[in-house]
């Protein structure tokens, strides 16, 4: 999700425009989430036949977040390992992710819950959700700050890439670039399959598991390494394109129309909207419909994230608006909208007399843009930012 992840990773050294796109996109992905969330509040989710199966799936602004998280972190490891190079310390990396994501979440977690806006299952359930591990039982899962399953999601992944790096070092071990190149996108697609293997295993334990582990399985790291890892093959292929001409040709080749990738997801999203047997609430559909859900909802992620990465900004417009300053801006503060603006709709709901689920849509959606945009500038600017700085000053005085 790189939902915290501001977009200044280590640059190529050609053109690093492409790197600003992708703070516009975030921006758009949060968007995303908070339509659906509003969707889902005001019941159009739910009274629509013509809107409401498109709000119960723009929960897709999650895998875009996961794929950019595999492409932005990855990506370091892997340009230091093609130059020959240790990549940067592993405790940095983790203070980096710490500092990064728990100060704004736990301001978000305690101001919600003190202010009554959010709550718990029991005493055990405010350290379980402070600190994130609250999807690994399924009586916390839907409880706190609700969206922030994925944040528990994205805490794994970070726990685990280094480990994820040091094998794909290896493997590459005395190769050449291309070889390398070659064995860690075989490694990322062995992630996917793994992913696929562990949901089927799920599903078929899951009878034993009182069906409720069963479920709740399909948010933690392992059923989403398929995520993760695409967008840790993008970074593979960034990286090879700055060494090997050929390879960024290809790249640059494939995504001079932009608008082509665009309106491939949008054909995918309507697919998933509109062709499978899914619910529009928090209920499962079977377990081929779930595979189908995850595995359209990578492409239309890779279908809108990988023309941002390797397209040249100058020639598409869809890049141009993504790396408008406006939209920059936004992606830089898309953690804290994506943290608040569910206590907004809330608020927004509450504040008109409106009963969950019998509210006016474009009135939630409109509070939860406005309260959350202020709330989420005044964090990143006086908290997130500040800490960011702060800690990388201390990183590089301690090296």
């Amino acid at each position: 999700m790189a939902l915290g992840e501001k977009v200044n990773t280590p640059a190529p050294p050609t053109n690093t425009r492409w790197f600003d796109g992708l703070d516009g996109l975030r921006a758009v992905a949060a968007f995303l989430i908070v339509l659906h969330h509003a969707g889902f509040g005001s019941g159009l989710t739910f009274t629509s036949d013509l809107v409401g199966p498109f709000l119960a799936r723009m929960e897709i602004g999650v895998p875009v977040f996961f794929v950019l998280s595999g492409f932005l972190l990855f990506r370091p490891f892997v340009a230091a390992q093609f130059a020959g190079e240790r990549p940067s310390g592993v405790v940095g990396f983790w203070l980096r992710r710490v500092f990064r994501i728990f100060p704004a979440y736990w301001l978000a977690f305690f101001f919600l819950l003190a202010t009554g806006a959010i709550s718990v299952v029991g005493v055990a359930g405010v350290p379980a959700n402070g600190l994130l591990v609250h999807i690994y039982k399924p009586v916390w899962v839907i409880s706190g700050i609700t969206q922030s399953w994925s944040l528990g999601t994205e805490i794994s992944f970070y726990l685990v890439l280094p480990g994820l790096a040091l094998i794909g070092a290896r493997l590459g071990a005395n190769q050449s670039i291309n070889r390398q190149a070659l064995r860690l996108l075989g490694f990322c697609l062995v992630l996917a399959l793994g992913s696929v293997a562990f949901r089927l295993g799920m599903h078929m334990i899951s009878p034993y598991w009182a069906n409720s582990y069963g479920a709740i399985s399909r948010l933690w790291l392992p059923s989403y390494l398929d995520v993760f890892g695409v967008g840790m093959g993008l970074a593979v292929l960034s990286v090879w394109a700055e060494h090997r001409t050929l390879v960024a040709d290809f790249l640059t080749s494939i995504t001079q129309r932009v608008w082509l990738w665009y309106v491939a997801a949008a054909v995918m999203f309507w697919m998933v909207c509109t062709q499978l047997e899914l619910g529009r609430g928090l209920e499962m559909g079977t377990f081929p419909m779930e595979l189908a859900r995850q595995t359209l909802y990578l492409l239309v992620a890779v279908a809108m994230v990988f023309p941002v990465v390797f397209a040249d900004p100058q020639r598409s417009r869809i890049v141009r608006f993504f790396c408008h300053r406006t939209m920059a801006f936004l992606g830089s503060i898309s953690y804290g909208v994506y943290l608040w603006h569910q206590a907004f709709l809330t608020w927004t709901r509450q504040l008109l007399d409106w009963p969950e689920f019998q509210a006016n849509f474009f009135v939630l959606v409109a509070g939860a843009t406005l309260g959350s945009v202020v709330v989420a500038t005044a964090s990143y600017r006086m908290l997130e930012q500040p800490l960011m700085v702060w800690l990388r000053g201390r990183l590089v005085a301690t090296t």
